[in-house]
């Protein structure tokens, strides 16, 4: 079931990497949300709880899905394989719509290719 505490956490720690793979302060969030840097800055510190409008203006602003910031992934920590995984994903949740379609596409052609490469 749900942890809320150590899913906050998560969830922050997503929100962290998504604003510094975009290149996003905390000002240019709290701009594009017309939140105020202070709340900004709180609620990043983890010393307020946003609700759920908060977190969805700001999914909003960052162009990713509330369930961007908060889908637990089974992954083994331990394991390289899916470290490489997750920050594929991390990566992915960055990119704009239209490289998410190159990249599908890319995907896409990848698995139909049969050859060595």
């Amino acid at each position: 079931m749900y942890n809320p505490d150590e899913d906050y956490q998560v969830m922050l720690a997503k929100l962290k990497t998504i604003c510094q793979n975009k290149n996003i302060t905390q000002y240019a969030l709290a701009k594009a949300t017309g939140m105020s840097t202070s709340s900004i800055s709180c609620l990043m510190r983890g010393e307020t709880k946003p609700y759920i409008y908060t977190v969805l203006t700001i999914c909003d602003a960052l162009n990713v899905t509330i369930a961007d910031l908060l889908e637990r992934q089974g992954y083994d920590e331990n394991c390289e394989e899916d470290e490489d995984v997750r920050e594929m994903i991390e990566a992915y949740q960055c990119l704009s719509p239209e490289k998410k379609r190159m990249l599908k596409v890319y995907m896409d052609m990848l698995l139909q290719y049969g050859g060595e490469l």
